[in-house]
């Protein structure tokens, strides 16, 4: 989860100059799920509702930024508004307890002692950010309330926090999927408790170019609305190390083929922009006329222009428009007066800085209907051209034949502490249901 590197990197560029703009040196670090351990989860029982759908609105924060979701905690319910991030496993709120300058700024804090419902644990969480942020506290196990579904699991009780969310942002909503036999993320949970028409989430991002709060569009828990889209949903096995991680099959701007040989995206709701490599990034902004390129920073690009990505994944080709290339309100002013644009192909920088998988933020999301489809072991994502129900003309699918292998129809941003700690610490938790 890239949020707190991509709203840096927007304050930072807004209204400054290219010379003078600056940036932290960014380390990339992978998590690992391998040592991950079965949950054997009295979860089930609390699901009192199954085989359903339930579709939620979002919302769009500060232009885009991110994508909340409003959630309801404990007995009775107490509501949280909380970013989506498919680039994490953990779901966390702050506690009313929290006394620190950030916590006080945040609208909705969780009181355990108002839920009936809410069970405590003194084992610790730790999770930092890639802007040295962090937020820190300890683990519950509560009752959820997302849309008509009800179901328990664990929670990011948060007593330090450092990560500077906003009035306007709760917490996140970790939306990782582990291999099948867990019961710890939210998404196993209602996979392994069959609450879930189909074990699928349909993400729909609505672009809001507004500074303020704005309809974002929607999130489905059991299908795919298919109001939202056109044709059919085409879907590419995860591969990779990560969760959500699919293969690059191509890319092209401005005509020119990039080289994406070996290369596998993650696709992360909770990254605003697009993080790859630094020579992939140079090769994307390279491919455009007039791109200029700060040392510290990145790339910027003339605001305006027709020079859209183009990117495979499986057997089908999409296309990202230049105005979510060239990030619109996100101005700089070079040496010589040119107003130019953020690019949102960014890489991350730094003598230590690396990044092995690409991250493909809501830059990209915005212009696809998305399905990660948790029914295999590894899960598979599903990408669709949007419909007039999804009120947008800047994507489109350039090629419409689906592979033939029956799949028709990490490098993360957030790094936590102690991976395997924070993962048998969940799975306790959710044992001790009664």
């Amino acid at each position: 989860m890239l949020l707190n590197f991509s709203a840096a990197i927007a304050l930072l560029c807004a209204s400054t100059t290219v010379a003078a703009a600056g940036l932290h040196t960014v380390q990339m670090d992978r998590h690992s799920n391998s040592a991950h351990r079965n949950a054997d989860s009295a979860t089930k029982r609390y699901l009192h509702k199954r085989g359903m759908s339930s579709t939620s609105p979002l919302t769009s924060i500060t232009g885009d930024v991110m994508y909340t979701v409003p959630l309801g905690l404990g007995t009775p319910a107490q509501q949280f508004n909380l970013a989506i991030d498919t680039g994490s496993p953990v779901t966390w709120v702050v506690a009313s307890s929290c006394t620190s300058s950030l916590c006080s700024k945040v609208a909705n804090r969780f009181d355990c002692a108002a839920s009936s419902s809410c069970q405590q644990s003194t084992t610790p969480f730790n999770i930092s950010y890639v802007d040295g942020s962090e937020v820190a506290g300890s683990y519950i196990a509560e009752k959820y309330t997302l849309g008509t579904l009800s179901f328990k699991g664990a929670v990011g009780l948060v007593s330090q926090d450092s990560s500077a969310m906003g009035a306007t942002v709760d917490g996140i909503m970790g939306l990782w999927y582990y291999p099948a036999g867990s019961d710890v993320p939210i998404l196993n949970v209602l996979k392994n408790s069959s609450a879930l028409t189909q074990p699928q989430i349909g993400v729909w991002l609505k672009g809001s170019n507004s500074e303020a709060n704005a309809p974002g569009g929607e999130i489905t828990f059991g299908g795919a609305d298919t109001s939202k889209y056109s044709g059919e949903i085409s879907y590419v096995d995860c591969t990779g190390d990560s969760p959500w991680t699919i293969p690059v099959g191509g890319l092209t701007v401005n005509g020119q083929t990039i080289s994406t040989s070996g290369a596998m995206a993650t696709l992360d709701t909770g990254t605003s922009l697009m993080l790859v490599s630094q020579t992939v990034s140079d090769a994307i902004n390279g491919a455009i006329p007039g791109a200029v390129k700060d040392s510290k920073v990145g790339w910027f690009l003339p605001c305006k222009g027709n020079y859209p990505i183009k990117i495979t994944f499986g057997t089908r080709q999409y296309t990202i428009p230049y105005t979510a290339l060239a990030v619109q309100d996100q101005t700089a002013t070079t040496d010589t007066g040119e107003t130019v644009c953020l690019s949102a192909a960014m890489y991350p920088t730094g003598e230590t800085a690396s990044i092995s998988d690409w991250l493909l933020g809501d830059a990209f999301l915005k212009n696809v209907y998305t399905v990660f489809d948790f029914s295999t072991e590894k899960g598979r994502i599903g990408l669709a051209t949007l419909g007039s129900g999804g009120s947008s003309s800047n994507s489109s699918l350039d090629n419409s034949t689906d592979s033939s292998n029956g799949n028709s129809a990490g490098s993360r941003g957030a790094m936590l502490s102690s991976m395997l700690q924070a993962l048998t610490v969940i799975a306790v938790a959710v044992a001790t249901f009664a």
